[in-house]
Order: C-alpha cells, then structure tokens, then sequence
C-alpha cells in the first residue's frame, strides 16, 4: 500500500512539474551569428515586443536599439523598454532589442591601439588587444543589421546605445559614421582614451563640418565620480566636460547630457538609458484625453514626430484600439467613428 501511494504522488509530482516547466515567462531569445570580419562566433540576445506574435493585430514593424555589454545590461533594459512603450502611457514606440554579448571587449569597443605603459612596470603595455572598434563596427554594419532585418520585421530607425567602452565606441561610431544609427547613448564613456582622442576626433570634426546631420540624436550620461577623482575618473570627467561644451557650443545636434548626482561608473546606465529613451522620443506620447476633443490631433503630432526623426511613424494598431476603446466608454459618438476609420486606413482588413 505504502509502495503504491509513493507511485502515486511521485506521478503527481511528475504532472505538475511538467506542467510548471512548460509556464515561463521570456524575455529573449539567443541567436549565433558567425562572422567573417571577425573570424569568431557571436552570441546576439533578441527581445520581441509584447506585440510582436499577438495574432489578434496587423504584424508590425519596429525600431531596432542595438545594446552593447549584452551579457551585463539585457535583462533590465528589455523590461525597461517594454515598460515605457506600454499604452495607453507609451513615452517610446515598442522596440526590438539586440544585446550583443562580448567576446573581446577591450579590441572591439576602443578606437585606437594602446601605447599606455603600466605605471607598475613600464615594460607592459595596458590594453594591449585594444584598436579593434573599426572592425567590430564592419560587423554591426555588413554582418549583424543585414541579419536582423532578414529575420526580425524591422523599421527604418535605430539607436546604439553604450557604456563606458561602448559609450566610447557609440561616439565614435557617430564621428566617423553618422549615418550607421537614427540615435545614439553614451552613459559614462571613456573619452579619456588615449590621450583623449575623441575629443581631437570632435575638434577636427567641427574645423571641416559647420553642423552636425540632421535628425540625428546624441544622449550622454555623467557619473559622479567625485568620491573617485583619482586616476582615470578624473581623466574621464575632464573629458566628458570638455566633450560637452564642444557640441554645446556647436548647437546644431540635438543633444542632451546629464550629470547623476550619487551614480557611480557601474550604476549610471540604468538611469542614463531611462532618460535616454524619453529624449529621443520626444514627442512620441499623445493626451487620450486630448484627442476625444480633436481627434485629428493624433496624426499631426505623429506628423511632426515623424518629420523630427526622420522616418514615418504612424500610431500602432494596439494604442488605436485602446483609443477606439476609451471613446466608446466615455460616449464620444464621433471620436470613435473617427478613429475606426483611421484604424481601417492605416490597418484594412486583410
């Protein structure tokens, strides 16, 4: 007897188990892409909006944020854009997120090769992988964005986003190729590299280019490294203050940076991107309210985002059946025509 009832609850335990395992929550999906510019394999992290398999709506397409230091900043900054693109409250449109993990940071985030000797022993030379950033950036470019956009339904907008190292190389990605990315973040970057020459890099930039291109977005972070004004902190405060008042007095990008007060190197990211997001999508957010009293509201403001970024933005399928939702409930007999019609337009029936 005692023999059958520990068969019978092991069974039980067995189903529920099974059961259990099956009900995850996920937030991404790994890829592996081989690359012959680098000659080495490649983890790339994927997150899908919430949207992006509802079969109830219209497929959609969306921007793309490329995040570097996959393997440390994925997981927050996934529920971090899903939070801030939920509707009827949404501040950015839903986004796919590619985090790519490192392999080699210090060769593919650094513009230049090294010459730094060691303050312990002058025969070693620090960071001597660096100066791959050229090569690393060739991948993104010609290997990683062609695959993205083959598999994934992706919009004509993207955002690099970096920290430190990255925030480094997403400066420089925007000296030297502007075009590569629609916005770019640096939280914290390492502008002190090399005798500080990003900076030379931005000087040079401004003596040949009397404005930065057009519809282009650049957001930096500061830490507060005071506590820390030794060394290299006080080399990259210098450097971010000295950048900063380049591209303040240009005036001609649309610019912002921040300084965190209390946000160390390690933990200013979080807040950085937060910020971040909502700069570069200025404008995005529209008043439900405001819109049963004049529904054409809602394409102007799409219209004058859309004209500010410099890609076509239309209202997504979701915020209009949430609007079409709120007219019905609140008695406003005309709004809620409007919008049907307008959900017909952008979205017909298939």
């Amino acid at each position: 007897m005692n023999n059958w009832f520990k068969i019978i609850a092991l069974s039980l335990l067995l189903v529920f188990t099974s059961g259990k395992a099956q009900d995850k929550l996920m937030i991404g999906e790994k890829q592996n892409l081989f690359s012959k510019v680098l000659n080495e394999n490649r983890e790339i992290w994927i997150h899908l909006p919430k949207t992006y398999n509802d079969n109830t709506i219209n497929p959609a397409k969306y921007p793309v944020i490329y995040l570097l230091d996959g393997e440390i900043n994925f997981e927050y900054y996934t529920g971090l854009t899903d939070f801030i693109a939920r509707t009827p409250y949404a501040d950015i449109p839903e986004c796919i997120v590619v985090g790519i993990k490192n392999t080699e940071r210090t060769r593919d985030l650094t513009p230049t090769k090294s010459q730094k000797k060691s303050p312990v022993n002058p025969n070693i030379t620090l960071f001597a992988d660096s100066g791959g950033s050229e090569d690393f950036l060739k991948f993104m470019q010609e290997e990683l964005k062609p695959f993205v956009n083959k598999n994934y339904r992706t919009q004509d907008y993207s955002v690099l986003v970096g920290h430190s190292f990255g925030g480094l190389f997403a400066i420089n990605t925007f000296l030297l190729h502007p075009d590569y990315f629609n916005a770019y973040v640096a939280n914290d970057p390492s502008l002190w590299w090399d005798n500080k020459v990003t900076i030379k890099r931005t000087k040079e930039y401004l003596e040949k280019n009397k404005n930065f291109p057009a519809k282009k977005s650049l957001y930096v972070s500061q830490a507060d490294n005071e506590e820390q004004q030794k060394n290299w902190n006080s080399d990259m405060t210098q450097a971010i203050e000295e950048f900063k008042g380049m591209i303040e007095k240009n005036g001609s990008l649309n610019y912002k940076h921040r300084f965190f007060e209390g946000e160390t190197h390690g933990t200013v990211s979080y807040p950085g991107n937060y910020e971040a997001l909502k700069f570069i999508f200025k404008g995005f957010r529209t008043d439900i309210k405001q819109l049963a009293k004049n529904p054409k509201l809602l394409e102007e403001e799409y219209q004058k985002f859309s004209e500010k970024l410099g890609v076509e933005f239309i209202p997504s399928e979701t915020y209009l059946n949430v609007v079409i939702k709120f007219m019905k409930s609140n008695g406003f007999k005309e709004s809620e025509t409007y919008f049907m019609n307008l959900k017909d337009k952008y979205y017909p029936e298939k």
